[in-house]
């Protein structure tokens, strides 16, 4: 590939982060300070090409889920640099892995409230994936403490991170906003180093656009859905059990997706959540 159709390719993925002009607006309204939102530049990476793997073919190295739980995933990094993004983000944007600070109410439920998602495929560069594992292994790890910050009506933000050798795993209340107003200033060096991080994802995140099958699906909620619900799924008492959760594969899987997109789950909506599982992650752990 060469180096013009790598900068066309090279999407400025929103990872969680707020837009710098947003951020700042939000910031004199409201009085509130924000942690620093330098603008990152995506790293030079001379000679390096894209890894020749799938996503899924290596471990899970880093994940970030953005909503009302740890399952509204919308990124999944694995060890080898190839890369799972969440499609049908705000504002339409394919390639926009959270969305951008105006739309942190839409997101307060999590990304797959009305549809169960799907995923498209991305890399990073191997001087960008090192990059990455450094800043990663000075954010997560040695217990940070994020603190909770004085706005309504914002998702929470869940970060894992598992380098070989130790496992982390960060919940932040409305990071993506920005604000640290009221926090120690502990907090606010914890949620910058995690910034970080995602500002990082935000410059060097290749989206390639191409489509990963959905071969797994995850039917998570209540079981107590009408009595006249019918769908291409097991009963939900049966395949959500005592958990409140299961998990469905290949050909199960791809009726009951495309089931949840067309013509949807209807009523039962308020009790199950359908979610499309990218590759590597098992789910309903």
């Amino acid at each position: 590939m060469g180096r013009g159709q790598v900068q066309t390719l090279r999407a400025r993925v929103r990872i969680i982060t707020a837009g710098v002009a947003a951020a700042l607006t939000a910031a004199v309204l409201t009085g509130c300070s924000v942690f620093g939102l330098e603008e990152e530049t995506a790293l030079e990476c001379p000679g390096e090409s894209a890894p020749t793997s799938a996503p899924g073919e290596a471990r899970v190295l880093l994940t970030i889920a953005e909503g009302s739980s740890g399952w509204d995933l919308t990124t999944v990094i694995y060890d080898d640099g190839t890369v799972a993004l969440l499609d049908g983000q705000p504002d339409g944007a394919a390639t926009n892995a959270v969305g951008v600070a105006g739309s942190a109410s839409r997101y307060a439920g999590g990304p797959y409230t009305d549809q169960p998602g799907s995923w498209h495929s991305g890399y990073l560069l191997p001087c960008a994936l090192t990059e990455l594992r450094q800043r990663a292994d000075s954010a997560m790890f040695g217990s940070p403490e994020y603190g909770r910050v004085s706005i309504t009506d914002n998702p929470w933000t869940y970060v894992t991170y598992d380098n070989g050798a130790s496992r982390a795993s960060v919940e932040v209340y409305a990071f993506d906003t920005g604000y640290t107003e009221g926090l120690e200033w502990s907090e606010r060096r914890a949620r910058e180093r995690l910034a970080a991080v995602t500002h990082f994802l935000e410059a060097n995140l290749v989206s390639t656009g191409e489509a990963i099958p959905v071969s797994r699906v995850q039917v998570d909620g209540s079981a107590d859905v009408g009595e006249g619900f019918e769908w291409p799924g097991p009963a939900p008492a049966e395949l959500l059990g005592d958990q409140g959760c299961g998990v469905l594969t290949e050909e199960q899987a791809t009726a009951v997706h495309e089931f949840a997109r067309e013509p949807g789950l209807g009523e039962a909506s308020q009790q199950l959540t359908v979610r499309a599982l990218p590759p590597g992650v098992s789910g309903c752990r």
